[in-house]
């Protein structure tokens, strides 16, 4: 992978499968003419080395809040469709990251999961309480916290959605009536809130950042996450 073609104005990155062609520019024009000088180099060095593009899968998407109609790009003479959410790594990326789609999309996947545990968590199971706290906190909080680190500084409105979740499931397990506080329920159990959690894991990921020896990453902008303006930049969880 030590030859895959480079340019100045484009980053490519490749994890596993997946593989993510990103510019930036002022303009849409700017942004496409990268894409344009890219592609082919990209093509034929996918061809020299045999490697298979699923053009059907290939999308494209510009970050902005100002979205107007963009220039075609093509990828093997196949149209690239611009969409306004896509999917990279399992993490759905809206046009203006606000992370909506992908919490819906948590929110769904989490209560399929909670579905496929329910008769060995809800009240009536004969498991016990820490059983069922450890098949939480195992099995299904792990949904609800992947790749948080990128997405943790959605709006609180956002946020909110997979809090109850974990809210509702931890009242069951606990069996818990209505009129039990939540903050009892959880400092019986000895569970850290979610927003919590998240802040821990989202600490030592940014701690570890520094440490991986990589050019992509280390080429990163450092920021204050504490000023007013970069407050809907990822480090903005770690000052909540």
């Amino acid at each position: 992978m030590n030859d895959i073609p480079q340019q100045n104005d484009i980053t490519l990155s490749l994890y596993a499968d997946d593989t993510a062609i990103l510019a930036q520019g002022k303009k849409f024009s700017t942004i496409s003419n990268s894409f344009k000088k890219c592609i082919p180099k990209l093509e034929s060095w996918l061809k020299r080395w045999k490697i298979q593009l699923n053009v059907e899968k290939t999308e494209a998407i510009i970050f902005s809040k100002y979205f107007k109609h963009c220039p075609e790009i093509k990828i093997y003479n196949t149209p690239v469709p611009w969409k306004k959410e896509i999917k990279y790594l399992r993490v759905i990326l809206d046009r203006n990251l606000t992370f909506r789609p992908h919490i819906t999309h948590i929110k769904e996947k989490y209560n399929k999961a909670f579905r496929a545990q329910y008769s060995l968590i809800c009240r009536n199971s004969r498991l016990s309480i820490q059983n069922k706290l450890l098949i939480y906190q195992s099995y299904l909080r792990p949904i609800l916290t992947y790749a948080s680190p990128v997405w943790a500084f959605t709006a609180k409105s956002n946020f909110n959605i997979i809090q109850v979740l974990e809210n509702t499931t931890i009242r069951m397990i606990m069996q818990a009536g209505w009129y039990i506080r939540k903050a009892d329920i959880r400092n019986s159990t000895n569970i850290p809130s979610l927003k919590e959690f998240i802040i821990k894991l989202s600490d030592k990921f940014y701690s570890n950042i520094n440490q991986i020896d990589n050019i992509e990453i280390n080429n990163i902008p450092s920021y204050d996450s504490s000023l007013e303006k970069y407050r809907k930049r990822p480090r903005a969880i770690l000052c909540t």
